[in-house]
């Protein structure tokens, strides 16, 4: 009986050194919180600016929005959105740093390389969309557009990664199809997807891999 627990624990401890080389599993759950917290602190700040613009489209006015004029709303928006990214980036590069540490994995090793690569590709995809689509004035299916392209990117990057991104990426995928229907709603929509799906997300993966 002896024996045969050992052998069962020996192909235990195979088991995770295969998913440990084939998985990157340094993703902390604090980083898809963080991010979330990132994301809902940005549609706050925003929203009084994005009320005033969708009551001007309604009402068939431009966009001089009281106190900002057009040019400072577009560019109001777009650095709101650069400096969330690049918050919610480092926030997670941090503590996917400090995972790494204490579960001894590399965090920069060749699962995570391929993890990058197919998460890369159809982000870079989107954000060409999304250029486009800015260029062109199509302001209403932005929104939907980054959803759906960063659920694929989710989804693509997944099987290199814990199980729990697939569930993100599809969900993610769903909310921006749903927002093609909702136009207007674009930034409760992001609020959705990048700040409460995201802290669900995070607070799924702590409580499963990391309180312990």
């Amino acid at each position: 009986m002896k024996e045969e627990q050992k052998h069962i624990e020996a192909l235990h401890d195979i088991k995770d050194m295969m998913n440990r080389s084939s998985r990157f599993i340094s993703l902390s759950g604090l980083s898809g919180i963080s991010a979330g917290l990132c994301a809902l602190a940005a549609t706050i700040y925003i929203w009084p600016v994005w009320l005033a613009v969708r009551e001007k489209l309604r009402t068939g006015g431009d966009l001089q929005v009281y106190p900002y004029p057009a040019t400072d709303v577009q560019r109001l928006l777009i650095m709101t959105g650069i400096v969330t990214f690049l918050t919610a980036l480092l926030l997670a590069l941090l503590f996917t740093w400090m995972r790494s540490r204490k579960t001894n994995t590399s965090m920069w090793g060749s699962t995570a390389k391929r993890l990058m690569t197919n998460t890369a590709i159809p982000l870079i995809a989107g954000g060409l969309v999304t250029y486009r689509l800015l260029d062109l004035e199509l302001v209403g299916l932005i929104a939907p557009s980054c959803l759906i392209f960063y659920g694929l990117a989710l989804l693509n990057g997944s099987k290199y990664t814990v199980s729990e991104i697939r569930w993100l990426g599809i969900c993610e995928i769903i909310l921006g199809i749903i927002n093609l229907w909702f136009i207007g709603y674009g930034l409760v929509a992001w609020a959705i997807g990048f700040g409460v799906l995201h802290i669900l997300y995070g607070a799924l993966m702590w409580w499963k891999y990391e309180r312990v």
